[in-house]
């Protein structure tokens, strides 16, 4: 029974992150299904662990225990609630592991791998990585929640076992790749940069456009305003947010491209000063080509990352988000030189 309180005790750190999740949930357009895997997570647990006896405890379990508990507790250390929520099924898998040893965790870790494709903002990082719709992400996320159902089934049936040794160097890989494959995004830290738009900018004439409904609708606690500028046979369209109290109104441009029916075939950081980048995407539907710079800033700093965005942003802070894009009628290059004259002409707004 002591065993058993100690791994219900184990779930607490991913209860206090509820209020998050619910919220992701109900307002992110990513996350918005990532509580089935919750749900599913529960029944797979129990048909996991029928018949199972929990053994000594194995002290090899601190290992991911430790660090689990310490990336959990401290978000303040990484500021990325998504890693929060990850570490907290973390600490459930390993005081199961610790108390259980490895043999009966090994059986709930399936269920662990459910729960972690509920991670907010799982699904974005997947169509990132896959370069495919968010849709297409959601049917991988289901997909593998099936294998894992599969792969308990085949525990029940075989006597087939992943040691140890392996699933820390298999985890250990993974998370270096996603570090390797993230830290410019998540902790670069470029000058503030907030432009004031006007009808003129450099030899760019321009006016304001009235945003739709939809547009006021998606940003209903932020300040959204859009622009047009042109130059001869150039066209730049703007798209200027200052963010609201809900982050979750705020997605990854490639996302609402993708969303939108788009093609998106590159999105990588440019930097265009030491201390200032952008994200470019590079995108097609139907005869229409365009490329896209976006970033993030505040009064203290920019970042050219939607990840880097999410890391800093606190509700009450002042954020902005800017997105200006052109058509592609010639080469990548030159479109990149037009987008590059444009924001050298930007002045920046006066702080009052």
């Amino acid at each position: 029974m002591i065993k058993v309180f100690f791994m219900l005790l184990s779930f607490l750190p991913l209860c206090l992150h509820s209020p998050y999740l619910l919220q992701a949930w109900r307002s992110s357009r990513l996350d918005r299904w990532d509580w089935i895997f919750y749900l599913t997570a529960i029944p797979a647990a129990v048909w996991a662990l029928r018949k199972v006896k929990t053994g000594k405890l194995d002290f090899y379990a601190l290992f991911l225990l430790l660090p689990s508990l310490f990336l959990t507790a401290f978000p303040s250390f990484h500021h990325i609630h998504a890693l929060s929520v990850a570490s907290a099924v973390g600490v459930i898998f390993s005081a199961v592991w610790l108390l259980g040893a490895w043999p009966f965790a090994y059986r709930l870790l399936p269920a662990a791998v459910i729960l972690l494709l509920g991670t907010p903002s799982s699904s974005y990082q997947l169509s990132l990585l896959m370069m495919c719709p968010v849709w297409a992400a959601w049917a991988v996320k289901f997909f593998l929640a099936v294998l894992c159902l599969v792969w308990i089934e085949c525990n029940q049936r075989f006597s087939v076992q992943i040691k140890r040794g392996t699933l820390f160097f298999s985890a250990a890989v993974l998370m270096t790749g996603f570090i390797l494959l993230h830290t410019r995004e998540l902790y670069f830290e470029g000058k503030s940069f907030i432009p004031e738009f006007g009808t003129r900018c450099g030899g760019f004439w321009g006016r304001r456009m009235e945003p739709d409904g939809n547009t006021k609708r998606f940003f209903a606690t932020g300040n959204v305003q859009q622009y047009r500028y042109t130059k001869n046979n150039t066209d730049i369209s703007v798209l200027a947010v200052r963010c609201g109290r809900n982050i979750h109104e705020i997605h990854p441009a490639s996302h609402c491209l993708r969303t939108g029916f788009w093609t998106v075939f590159s999105e990588k950081i440019l930097y265009l000063q030491e201390d200032f980048a952008v994200t470019e995407i590079n995108a097609r539907k139907g005869d229409s080509h365009i490329l896209v710079w976006v970033w993030y800033s505040s009064e203290r700093f920019s970042t050219p990352g939607f990840l880097g965005f999410r890391r800093h942003f606190k509700p009450g802070g002042i954020y902005y988000t800017y997105q200006i894009s052109i058509p592609l009628n010639g080469s990548d290059e030159a479109g990149r030189k037009e987008l590059k004259s444009f924001v050298q002409t930007l002045k920046r707004k006066k702080r009052p």
